[in-house]
């Protein structure tokens, strides 16, 4: 078994551990598309008004980006906490912390990885859901037609991949400075 393929199992194995923290992602995920499928839909591409709706959704795109890069973070750290015994226990049967940090690194970016497709998914699927309602909601004149958002599926990708990748090499970074006793004494904490 190699050291992915560990990796890997461990994300598996530990389905519960990670659920919430899968979940949290994939739903900041799913938010942000939702924002991009309107940002780049070619109903809003024409007109004064339509424009602003645009902007006014590349602006709100950048605020949740923002919003899930500490949510996100705020989910790592909570699920990080729920492990550090478990750190500790492997650390004590010979893990060396480069090995350890990498592991976390490769599990935190699958778990991205898989949370940003989940994401993007959900939001394909609701897609059509969703126009309806923004069509209601401002009362467009024209409806707003499903179409294929490649480009809102492209940017959501991107820059959640970039977020985790960030998220993760943090998380690197706060992993080191815990020593192998307080990593075993975390749960008595």
């Amino acid at each position: 078994m190699t050291f992915r393929q560990f990796a890997f199992n461990n994300v598996l194995r530990n389905k519960r551990t990670y659920a919430a923290y899968f979940f949290s992602s994939a739903f900041s995920v799913m938010v942000f598309f939702t924002y991009a499928v309107f940002a780049f839909h070619p109903g809003l591409t024409g007109g004064s008004l339509h424009s602003q709706v645009a902007q006014g959704m590349h602006v709100a795109e950048a605020i949740i980006y923002v919003f899930s890069f500490f949510f996100v973070l705020y989910s790592m750290g909570a699920f990080l906490k729920t492990r550090k015994k478990e750190f500790g226990l492997m650390m004590m049967h010979g893990m060396t912390d480069l090995q350890l940090r990498l592991m976390v690194f490769i599990e935190n970016m699958l778990i991205g990885f898989f949370a940003t497709v989940a994401g993007i998914g959900t939001g394909l699927i609701l897609e059509k859901l969703i126009l309806l309602l923004a069509e209601n909601m401002l009362q467009l004149e024209q409806p707003l037609p499903f179409y294929l958002p490649i480009m809102a599926m492209l940017l959501t990708f991107a820059a959640f991949m970039v977020l985790f990748m960030v998220i993760s090499l943090f998380t690197v970074v706060i992993l080191r400075s815990n020593g192998l006793i307080e990593l075993l004494k975390s749960s008595d904490k």
